[in-house]
């Protein structure tokens, strides 16, 4: 597309430095361009790629073999387009999992998935990840009691959701007994002798 503007670097008295453009194109040309921007801009039809070429993006890789692991690799963008990025050798959609423009952000990912997967290994599962079937019995993790008991889960629309000890019922839930879930895990099949 042929600009209508040039650049200027306009070098203030105190040193600072600011772009200044020239219109080469005519009043009403400059206008009705700027005008299709500025519609775009507010229509959302404008795409920002977070890189250009040059840049490093890192890509969180798992591995399932021998035992899952995963690690971040860095790489060098060698091209970009409105909706995908060029860094190895093929174009990944800039919405790909595990595809960051920033270190730290990638690091953080990647020890979010070490821990959700040693959670899996330990077996329980956070509140804040899921909670169990209604009225099924399971294993209570509390944050403030070191033991873990065997409880319920009820979603009841009047009280909201409640974890109940046993086969307490009504207002006997763990919060009232000032024990505060964090985690629960299924309960194992009974022992059974012919089995």
């Amino acid at each position: 597309m042929k600009r209508l503007t040039t650049a200027y670097e306009r070098i203030c008295a105190d040193g600072s430095a600011e772009m200044q453009y020239m219109a080469n194109a005519s009043d009403l040309e400059v206008v009705n361009r700027l005008g299709t921007y500025e519609d775009a801009e507010e229509e959302g039809r404008l795409f920002i790629v977070p890189c250009k070429p040059g840049d490093e993006v890192y890509e969180i890789v798992e591995v399932e073999f021998p035992e899952w692991d995963c690690y971040i690799c860095g790489f060098i963008v060698q091209d970009v387009s409105a909706k995908q990025v060029k860094y190895a050798d093929d174009w990944t959609d800039w919405d790909a999992p595990y595809l960051y423009t920033d270190e730290k952000e990638a690091r953080a990912k990647a020890e979010q998935l070490l821990r959700q997967r040693n959670r899996l290994k330990s077996g329980w599962i956070p509140v804040t990840e899921r909670v169990p079937e209604n009225d099924d019995y399971v294993l209570m993790s509390f944050e403030n009691f070191s033991l873990p008991l065997v409880g319920r889960y009820m979603d009841d629309e009047k009280l909201g959701g409640a974890w109940y000890l046993g086969d307490c019922f009504d207002e006997d839930t763990c919060l009232a007994n000032d024990l505060f879930v964090n985690a629960w895990m299924p309960l194992p099949k009974p022992y059974r002798e012919d089995e």
